[in-house]
């Protein structure tokens, strides 16, 4: 227990826990007692509890009820143990104590005895029941401790003058009732808690007991919105929340629409906020750093729940909220900004106080009480800093809603490996200071993993809403709209019509995608097939922009109505690359402006005429509901910015206008063809878009030119794989012209450019064929895997971060044989198998037996290549973590082992060989954990025959240093292995031995000898 539970502790026990526990004697023995003051306070603990939690701030309560809860598991033992009737050596226990414990602290052990039953009472952590976790699994926890507890019991009373002049019979039966404890004092305790659950409705949330009486007008309707967790948590304190300029803020969003749109059809309604939320499912798990939280798989392992209003409310009453952040997962458009921004207004009538930082919308260089600062700034327009905002919460909880991590990760294009630790160092700094503070983090699951979780934290996933959930959305939308379907004669969407789209439909903002599309005539009505994502998006953005052309566009032509219609959406997809190639979700006017005057302002001949004749002073800024403008004046000039209403929009419209240039040049391409002439294409519209930053900074980007490439022709794939295998050819060579020189939407030097052109196009390679050979890329090369390792070399050296993690998490490559010649395939990273390094691969080294060929009998053999020197100067010389890292790991090979780093041997019963560091390091840690025989024999024959042929002749003194690691290893195990098997292994070994010593060479001999391992009867 921490120190402030502790003391809560002691005060529901009026002082006697830290009184008695200074002396530690009468303590002890009290809890002997039958009239004990611990199993004394049970009885009156519900009944004086409520008094003494009147008053008193949201953390400050929930120490309290913590400490209630010590009271209740702890009575519940020694409630049972006081019952037990003493045998008549230990009865005088009860007559004069002081005096007894006297006596008895002659023996050796009893103080430490009486430390540790002492510790299991004010000092172990007591489990409780968590949010996160279920009921069943902290009973269990429970029952370890108490059986912990009665051992510790058993020790100490063991210890007294008494218990040896106990007869053996006695003595089992008292210690039989001892074993007994544990089963029957988890349900004493089962008692005490459903009785605190029934007078303080936190104890059911944490458990999950939402099923008496007591607590079911807390939790009625709980399940139909985050309404009901706003009627839980006022309904805990019934205290009126301060008043404060963010309460009115927050409480506002319920009320206006759930998204903005200013050119929606007449008379269609958007719902409000507040009416039109549903409630996900999710998944919750406790997360550690080996934790693929980032894998939808991972997750599928873990139970869905339909609670989330009763597991906020738990999450938010425990103090496990201020030690550690909650951090939210879920796909793009799965509700996660939504959800905080639902949880702020519903919290702003109970007794917290919320801060939503939008972390797109701060200065990302900041710290995060500065970020926090900035935010109530926008939100009220008070500078307030953030101490003063605790000092005004009067007693209320601080509750931080930090929405966006992935988008603090693509603004600064750095590593924010620490981010979530950082978080938590904030909320202990904080609660040190007498200010706890709840933190609640958002990130798209995809980078889940680019932050390290902090210790104790929780996870949430969002799940895709089910056919239940869509239908309860469609009833609120249907609901909404009664008037506009009637007026236009239109149908009402139903949960059949979606049906077919429920991937899509799964995700709420998707579900609007949806709802907006079929508003139009019905238009989802009239697909007999599901739509694709990129699908969707492609018709509802050709829909409003084909109606802003109608606004001002009539007696067009259909040729030019789609022209203009084109024209529009050009507009938008080159705004969509000012934040892109900016790594930005936002953008100033005066950038757009720039940007349109350099891309447009040189058509190219396979343009179709698409972006000739246009200029930013012909386009209207603002006209699209999901293009969210803000102004300001500056120096009486106003200021405007632009950003997407949600990033997957813009990140379609990037990908689409990619897309559509590769389109325009397979047609010149094939036109080209057709005029039997040669022809050189121009591709410095293309080059001007994709040299500033790699498409995998937005999987969701890569995600939508995969999938509409896909319903590209396959004869319209293959002209595309073939033009962009002479692109990617050229991508490093020289640029002669650059039409488009005056584009330049960040600072870049010219290796950055074609860093960031090649690997685009590579990957726009294999998204185009699903698989790219390295020996297509490099067709002249003699070893085109070493060209290879050349082109990545100059991306991981020029391209950020992030970007470099991106795309060795999108993609991989898959190792192959031509022959005797290695080759590579890169492949989108679901397509790759598990991958384990192939060394004969690494080194080039074909050899009959591979395991992709059929096996053959052949000799062991070995080879040396490279040295630990060279890795080493590599990675200091580089400055590369990651490097460093490695070289750190292995340094203690360093000098004495260093050859076996690089030294590999390999005989025909393993697929591949090992080196001399991977054979000691796996047999080391097999020794060391609590691998079975079996793994432990494996694992010393790979280490032993390493050791015995492994290294070169002449390696004489690092051979005899690496069998010492290895026997020495197998002396401290020998006990745990077969006697068949070491008695063998020792046999061989002595043989061996014999030999070196016939050699003028007995070291191994004396090693043996000094181990008496020599004779198996020595480890008996």
């Amino acid at each position: 227990m921490d120190n402030r539970t502790v003391t809560a502790l002691d005060k529901l026990a009026g002082g006697m826990l830290l009184t008695a526990a200074a002396g530690g004697v009468d303590l002890v023995l009290s809890l002997f007692d039958p009239k004990a003051e611990l199993a004394r306070l049970t009885g009156a603990l519900a009944s004086g509890l409520r008094d003494r939690l009147s008053g008193l701030g949201r953390a400050e309560r929930s120490h309290r009820l913590i400490a209630a809860h010590a009271v209740a598991v702890l009575a519940a033992f020694f409630e049972l143990l006081s019952e037990i009737e003493l045998p008549p050596e230990l009865r005088d226990l009860r007559l004069d104590r002081a005096d007894q414990l006297r006596v008895a602290l002659g023996g050796p052990h009893l103080a430490r005895r009486l430390d540790r039953l002492l510790a299991a009472v004010v000092e172990d952590d007591i489990p409780i029941p968590a949010p996160h976790q279920p009921y069943e699994a902290v009973l269990g926890s429970l029952t370890h401790y108490y059986r912990q507890l009665a051992t510790r019991a058993r020790d100490f009373l063991a210890g007294l003058a008494g218990w040896e002049s106990m007869d053996e019979t006695e003595r089992a039966r008292f210690e039989r009732k001892l074993a007994e404890l544990d089963t029957r004092a988890v349900t004493r305790y089962e008692a005490h808690y459903r009785r605190l659950a029934t007078e303080f409705p936190e104890f059911a949330f944490w458990a999950g007991l939402l099923d008496h009486q007591a607590t079911r007008a807390a939790v009625r309707d709980l399940g139909a919105g985050l309404a009901g967790l706003e009627r839980a948590l006022t309904g805990l304190t019934r205290t009126p929340p301060v008043a404060h300029p963010l309460r009115l803020v927050h409480r506002d969003a319920l009320d206006r629409p759930m998204i903005s749109i200013r050119d929606a059809p007449a008379g269609l309604c958007i719902p409000a906020l507040g009416d039109a939320y549903v409630t996900p499912r999710f998944r919750v798990a406790e997360v550690g750093v080996s934790d693929q939280i980032a894998s939808e798989r991972w997750w599928s392992q873990r139970e869905v729940r339909v609670d989330l209003p009763a597991f906020l409310v738990g999450h938010l009453t425990a103090p496990q909220a201020t030690r550690t952040p909650l951090l939210v997962l879920g796909q793009p458009g799965a509700g996660k900004s939504i959800l905080t921004q639902v949880l702020a207004a519903r919290l702003a009538t109970a007794e917290y106080l919320v801060v939503r930082v939008v972390l797109r919308e701060v200065q990302v260089e900041a710290d995060l009480q500065s970020h926090i600062e900035e935010a109530v700034r926008i939100a009220t327009g008070e500078n307030l800093t953030w101490p003063a905002l605790t000092r005004e919460a009067a007693g209320a909880l601080p509750v931080i809603l930090l929405d966006g991590f992935d988008e603090l990760l693509q603004a600064t294009g750095t590593s924010q490996s620490d981010y979530l630790e950082r978080v938590a160092e904030f909320q202990r700094r904080e609660a040190a200071l007498g200010r706890p503070v709840v933190v609640l983090v958002t990130s798209r699951i995809a980078v889940a993993d680019r932050a390290r979780p902090a210790d104790e934290m929780i996870a949430v996933h969002l799940e895709p809403f089910d056919s239940g959930q869509i239908g309860q959305w469609l009833d609120v939308w249907n609901g909404s709209n009664e008037a506009y379907f009637t007026a236009n004669s239109l149908c009402p969407l139903t949960a059949d019509v979606v049906a077919p789209h429920a991937d899509l439909a799964g995700q709420p903002l998707m579900l609007l995608m949806l709802a907006l599309y079929d508003a139009d005539d019905n238009s989802l009505q009239h697909h007999d097939v599901a739509l694709g994502q990129a699908e969707l998006y492609e018709q509802l953005l050709v829909r409003f922009a084909a109606r802003e052309v109608l606004k001002s566009g009539g007696g067009l032509t259909p040729t030019e109505f789609h022209r203009a219609t084109e024209q529009e959406l050009l507009w938008l997809s080159i705004t969509a690359f000012s934040m892109f190639n900016r790594t930005r979700q936002w953008v100033t006017e005066a950038e757009v402006d720039a940007d349109l005057a350099a891309l447009l302002a040189a058509p190219q001949p396979h343009a179709s005429g698409l972006r000739a004749g246009l200029t930013a002073a012909q386009l209207m800024f603002g006209r699209f509901y999901f293009i969210h403008e803000t102004q300001a004046v500056q120096d009486d000039r106003r200021l405007r910015t632009y950003e997407f209403l949600h990033a997957t929009f813009g990140e379609y419209l990037a990908g689409r206008l990619v897309t559509e240039e590769l389109g325009d040049l397979v047609a010149a391409a094939r036109t080209v063809a057709h005029r039997g002439r040669p022809g050189v294409l121009d591709d410095s519209f293309l080059y001007a878009l994709l040299s500033f930053a790699p498409l995998v900074t937005r999987e969701t980007t890569v995600s939508f030119i995969g999938e509409r490439l896909a319903a590209v022709s396959e004869a319209d794939r293959a002209i595309l794989r073939e033009l962009l295998l002479s692109l990617v050819r050229q991508a490093l060579q020289p640029r002669h012209t650059d039409a488009f020189a005056g584009y330049r939407p960040r600072s870049a030097n010219q290796p950055e450019r074609h860093a960031a052109y090649s690997v685009n196009l590579t990957v726009l390679l294999v998204l185009a064929s699903g698989r790219l050979c390295v020996d297509d890329l490099f067709p002249d090369a003699t070893e085109p895997v070493d060209a290879w390792r050349r082109w990545t070399l100059l991306w991981r050296s020029q391209l950020p971060g992030e970007s470099w993690k991106g795309l060795i998490r999108q993609f991989t490559v898959e190792r192959e044989w031509k022959g005797e010649r290695r080759t590579a395939s890169v492949v989108p990273m679901h397509s790759a198998d598990a991958w384990t390094p192939d060394t004969y691969w690494t080194y080039g080294r074909f050899w009959p037996g591979h395991p992709k060929r059929p096996i053959e009998p052949f000799e062991g053999l070995g080879w040396y290549e490279g040295t630990y020197g060279y890795l080493r100067n590599q990675g200091r010389f580089h400055c590369e973590a990651d490097d460093e890292v490695i070289v750190h790991a292995l340094d203690p090979f360093h000098p004495h082992l260093s050859a076996a780093v690089f030294t590999f041997h390999h005989t025909g019963g393993r697929p591949r060989p090992v080196s001399g560091a991977h054979a000691l390091i796996t047999f080391c840690l097999a020794a060391t954990s609590t691998a079975d025989p079996e793994a432990l024999t494996q694992a010393f024959t790979t280490a032993w025959e390493f050791a015995a042929h492994g290294f070169a002749p002449s390696d004489v003194d690092q051979r005899h240093r690496y069998r010492g690691h290895v026997l020495r290893q197998l002396a401290l195990i020998a006990r745990r292995m077969p006697r068949s098997w070491l008695a063998a292994q020792l046999s061989a070994l002595g043989d061996l031995a014999l030999e070196e010593d016939r050699e003028h060479d007995n070291s191994l001999l004396v090693l043996l000898e000094d181990l008496e391992l020599n004779d198996p009867d020595a480890l008996a």
